[in-house]
């Protein structure tokens, strides 16, 4: 295959994922509204008493019908990520992002048996945050995905200079080194396809969206030991002081 030929097939590959990212889009966009009726009424239920393993049970529909609310809301801003979606910069509170995705994800954690760690941190960083705790919810979810119970996943902050790496560590399955990129690719749901949920776009949201922000994304794994993603992002410093070490927050 020529070089032309290479990137005309790149091109129409593109095309075909954005297009198919539109449509899934357009159905997501509909089953919005029957999916919020639906978790109204679940908390409604569950506000105005219900036996305890019933309660327990609507929480879990709950929870998952919430996720499944923010994923098709991820999926709509994929759609958009041809121009027309711009960040909002601003300075934002770390803490802020990740009690928001501990929030996400604790009750799901503690039904599948997985332990979860979510660190806070006072710093401050210069994102859009909306887009990060989107970035951080779909690595959480990835990584819970992949642990299985029994699992961990850790959420961890390194400082490095003016540069805060968010890190989000599993004990799962592990990636070959040879998938380090491919795993980004919308519907990749890489060798554990047939063990786990999803259409395989959280990485691919990951990925375009710190695009987006021009934070970097990389990920550490060994086969059957685990996986690190990391998000990295500029440090807000109002007295503009330099920072010359690495340590873990």
């Amino acid at each position: 295959m020529s070089e032309t030929d290479a990137d005309d097939a790149t091109a129409l590959a593109n095309m075909s994922l954005l297009a198919m990212s539109r449509i899934m889009a357009v159905a997501g966009h509909d089953l919005k509204q029957p999916l919020h009726v639906a978790m109204l009424s679940m908390a409604r239920a569950v506000e105005e008493g219900v036996p305890a393993a019933a309660a327990y049970r609507l929480r879990v529909a709950l929870d998952a019908m919430m996720r499944l609310n923010s994923e098709l809301s991820d999926i709509a801003r994929l759609s958009q990520m041809d121009g027309a979606l711009q960040p909002n910069h601003l300075v934002v509170r770390v803490a802020d992002i990740l009690s928001r995705v501990d929030r996400d994800w604790r009750f799901y954690a503690e039904a599948c048996g997985i332990d979860l760690q979510v660190c806070s941190s006072d710093l401050l960083v210069e994102t859009d945050p909306d887009m990060l705790h989107t970035i951080i919810r779909n690595l959480i979810g990835n990584a819970l995905k992949y642990s299985g119970p029994g699992g961990h996943v850790r959420v961890n902050c390194r400082l490095q200079h003016d540069r805060l790496h968010i890190d989000v560590e599993d004990d799962g399955c592990g990636i070959s080194a040879s998938r380090f990129e491919s795993i980004f690719n919308a519907f990749n749901r890489g060798d554990q396809a047939d063990r786990t949920e999803g259409l395989g776009l959280g990485l691919t949201i990951v990925r375009q969206t710190a695009d987006l922000l021009h934070h970097q994304v990389t990920v550490r794994s060994l086969e059957n030991k685990g996986s690190i993603f990391s998000i990295e992002l500029p440090r807000h410093l109002p007295d503009t002081g330099e920072l010359d070490r690495t340590e873990t927050i």
